[in-house]
């Protein structure tokens, strides 16, 4: 129970509130798209801090993988881990529960789970997205090219794939929930114009 406490107070650190508060002096719950996360800092604040925020966050996740195998190995809990850890990125305690989307810090996770996979994967990614300049297009297609084709073909089980897809699904949820608060932020900020 405590590491899934522990998971939770990692993945509420909110990166992109200090950083932001930081470098602007800004709330980025109040700015851009309203988003708690690496993409909005990247447009507010600007492209390395953007960056540093993606990886403070993505070392949430890997860093909550590596202390839950350590007390779990291959269990399912590992899973519930990570899911506290995203879970407290989206509902962080320190920022009243108003928090990112979660996908850097799932990324962090995954990769400590899947490596290999985890690499192509954010490969792929990166060169979708030099073609497209589409974050949504690039990472959507990566992720299901990664579950379709490069987990099956590294021999992961299937149940570990469904795993996978249940835990992805999550952030697919927060999106919805965050939809009309992020849509009323743009309408009023003109970093997004």
């Amino acid at each position: 129970m405590l590491v899934f406490v522990v998971s939770y107070l990692i993945g509420s650190f909110p990166s992109a509130f200090i950083v932001t508060r930081f470098v602007k002096n800004l709330d980025i719950r109040k700015v851009g798209e309203g988003n708690v996360g690496a993409r909005n800092v990247w447009h507010v604040v600007g492209p390395f801090w953007g960056f540093l925020v993606f990886l403070l966050d993505f070392i949430k996740g890997f860093s909550v993988y590596i202390l839950s195998y350590y007390f779990f190995k291959d269990s399912s809990l590992v899973w519930l881990s990570g899911f506290f850890c995203v879970l407290g990125h989206g509902f962080p305690l320190f920022l009243k529960f108003k928090g990112g989307k979660g996908m850097s810090t799932a990324s962090g996770f995954l990769f400590g789970k899947f490596p290999e996979t985890a690499i192509i994967a954010g490969i792929l990614f990166l060169f979708l997205f030099l073609i497209s300049r589409s974050f949504h297009f690039s990472i959507t297609l990566s992720i299901i090219i990664w579950i379709l084709i490069l987990l099956p073909m590294f021999h992961v089980e299937i149940s570990e794939i469904l795993k996978t897809i249940v835990f992805l699904l999550w952030l697919g949820v927060k999106r919805i929930i965050d939809e009309p608060y992020m849509r009323k932020i743009k309408e009023q900020d003109t970093y997004w114009r």
